[in-house]
């Protein structure tokens, strides 16, 4: 079984998340998006955009990455809450992303990168969060709700690439319910 750690990105891990985030979105998205979209991806431009992230992150934003053994494998962030339509109903956190290249899907990486995250949003005062999931995406709402996340009962769209697709927004109103299970992977000291 390999062996999976989680540390904080840095500057230097922009390019390979943006690697990671093209790859797992071609994985994912493919017969979703237009094709011409999903090989046009700039990777520089993602590059440049992923260092602007991890360089502004402090307070409750904060990339994580997956490796295994030395290699990037996946990634997640985290951020204070700021949609409209979340903030008023309580979420103060947000899961803003979270991709893995599909060959490590299904082996706990995922968990443990949410109970990261939330574990990190606590830290940074947030007591609830929230995330965005594809409505008719089954295994990705599986996988929130395995983690006890609940739908809110808000609906919204995802406008990428110019395909307009339907989300629905899925909370956790106590993190440390979430934290509990913390463990599985090995993590290596935050940077």
């Amino acid at each position: 079984m390999a062996e999976y750690r989680l540390r904080r990105a840095s500057i230097e891990d922009a390019r390979s998340i943006a690697e990671i985030h093209a790859k797992a979105w071609r994985e994912t998205y493919l017969g979703v998006m237009r094709a011409e979209a999903l090989a046009s991806i700039d990777l520089d431009d993602w590059t440049r955009r992923w260092g602007e992230r991890i360089g502004s992150s402090e307070g409750a934003q904060a990339v994580f990455i997956a490796c295994e053994g030395e290699s990037p494998v996946g990634f997640a962030r985290c951020s204070r809450q700021s949609n409209p339509k979340l903030v008023p109903l309580g979420f103060e956190g947000e899961i803003a992303s979270i991709y893995l290249l599909q060959r490590t899907q299904r082996r706990g990486l995922g968990r443990r990168l949410v109970e990261r995250l939330a574990e990190h949003l606590m830290s940074a005062g947030c007591a609830s969060a929230a995330v965005w999931v594809l409505r008719d995406s089954p295994k990705a709402r599986g996988f929130y709700e395995a983690l006890g996340a609940e739908p809110v009962g808000v609906e919204g769209v995802w406008d990428i690439e110019g395909v307009v697709l339907p989300d629905i927004a899925y909370g956790w109103r106590d993190l440390r319910a979430l934290c509990a299970g913390a463990g599985a992977v090995t993590r290596s000291p935050i940077r």
